[in-house]
């Protein structure tokens, strides 16, 4: 566990726990639902504020899976993400069609109390897959209020990401109801960019508006990317054009999520959190994968790279979804501790947050304020503050650094004005 940060299990007894979607504004009720869970198998698992877990959907494969990891058991229901205008979920899955073979498809749930799914509408169908990854995956809302899906090239066939008549390889944009946007890059078509392999993992990034994927490579170069209108990413021939990261030898790459909402300390702001799955078939620690990485990364690449979270037990157990709420950084461990892989419910969600609170302040923490504060040009800011990026003082509270006071500018920043603030030396 990374210095200053503390990791506690907040739910257990889940089958293949892939993916979580929170409520982004939840009730303050008991029975309120705070966060949904994707289980491979077809089942969704919704968790209510009194911490109970209730039975949303299930069955909702039409065909038997199996638990051949790596294989054929790696399919299923994947993505899942909860529409803010309404509360409905969005939700890609696999299904066998009679003398057709496996597809990959997107529907829309909706229900009277969140808790029970009322009814269920395909919003697009019939995208050839395979019963293993490079499926339909992870699916997210942009600030446009737009799906975007990611769609694996479905492996057999990795051309097809080229073709931008095929919805393999690619990631898509529609309106919520299914439809075409008529501003979409390709008229007529589905196809947001192109491109990509086994594009696991994507979110939005508050500080450009952008969209950001995780791309699993075939032995080498799996990477992050940020997605562009009309984009092409180079797969298949090759897994660095448009990447802003990548790694050389494959790490499994799954969820992605930037801390934006003020659960970390200021330092944190805007860095990036990767889970890395790794092999599904070592048990124990592993070289490679098997952990939670933190980034720093601008338009020219990563600035910083450090281990976040590492799995040290003795099980199959590896991180798969990962997002952040309002009190912290959860994540899905897929198989548990059952101490050997196989059918069973071992699955948990875990929570990281600072070992110390975040000092709640009067000044929120936000862009607005942070482009006012004046706490850089100040003579007792120094380079220990600097390399910690901490800034705006008067909303997170002392610097963690050794302050000598050279002077102070906090009664001449537009901030103490504009919050009426008292005091001297924020940073202490």
């Amino acid at each position: 566990m990374f210095p200053g940060f503390k990791l506690e299990c907040v739910a257990s007894g889940l089958d293949l726990p892939v993916n979580l979607a929170f409520v982004p504004d939840p009730g303050e009720n008991p029975e309120d639902p705070l966060v949904y869970i994707a289980e491979l198998y077809g089942t969704v698992k919704v968790i209510t504020n009194d911490h109970v877990i209730h039975t949303y959907a299930k069955n909702l494969l039409n065909y038997e899976p199996d638990y051949k990891f790596p294989g054929t058991g790696e399919s299923g229901l994947i993505g899942i993400c909860v529409d803010p205008a309404s509360g409905d979920l969005c939700l890609s899955m696999l299904y066998e069609e009679p003398g057709g073979g496996v597809k990959a498809k997107l529907v829309r749930t909706s229900s009277s109390d969140g808790i029970t799914m009322d009814s269920m509408t395909t919003l697009i169908d019939n995208i050839p897959s395979v019963r293993a990854a490079h499926q339909i995956q992870t699916v997210t809302i942009g600030p446009d209020g737009k799906l975007y899906v990611n769609v694996g090239d479905g492996m057999l066939h990795p051309e097809v990401a080229q073709d931008e008549q095929d919805m393999r390889g690619k990631i898509l944009r529609m309106n919520t109801d299914g439809s075409i946007p008529d501003d979409n890059p390709y008229p007529g078509s589905y196809v947001f960019a192109r491109g990509v392999r086994n594009p696991f993992g994507a979110t939005w990034r508050k500080s450009d508006n952008a969209l950001y994927v995780t791309d699993n490579g075939p032995e080498i170069d799996d990477r992050i990317a940020k997605i562009e209108a009309g984009g092409n990413y180079g797969w298949p021939e090759t897994m660095r054009k448009g990447s802003l990261f990548w790694w050389h030898y494959t790490q499994a790459p799954t969820a992605l999520a930037f801390m934006q909402g003020g659960q970390f300390p200021s330092e944190y702001d805007d860095e990036l959190f990767v889970a890395l799955f790794g092999s599904a078939s070592v048990l124990g620690p592993a070289i490679k994968g098997k952990k939670i990485v933190k980034l720093r990364i601008d338009d020219q690449g990563v600035r910083s790279y450090d281990e976040f979270v590492k799995y040290i037990g003795n099980g199959p157990a590896s991180p798969c979804g990962l997002t952040f709420c309002r009190d912290g950084l959860y994540f899905t461990d897929l198989h548990g501790e059952p101490g050997e892989s196989g059918p069973g419910p071992a699955g948990h969600i875990f929570r990281v947050s600072p070992e110390k609170p975040v000092k709640p302040g009067a000044v929120p923490y936000t862009e607005e304020n942070q482009s006012l504060c004046i706490c850089k040009n100040c003579p007792s800011y120094n380079l220990c503050m600097q390399s910690k990026m901490q800034i705006l003082f008067c909303s997170r509270g002392a610097s963690e650094c050794e302050v000598e006071r050279k002077g102070c500018l906090c009664g001449e920043c537009p901030v103490t004005s504009k919050y009426r603030l008292s005091g001297m030396y924020y940073c202490e």
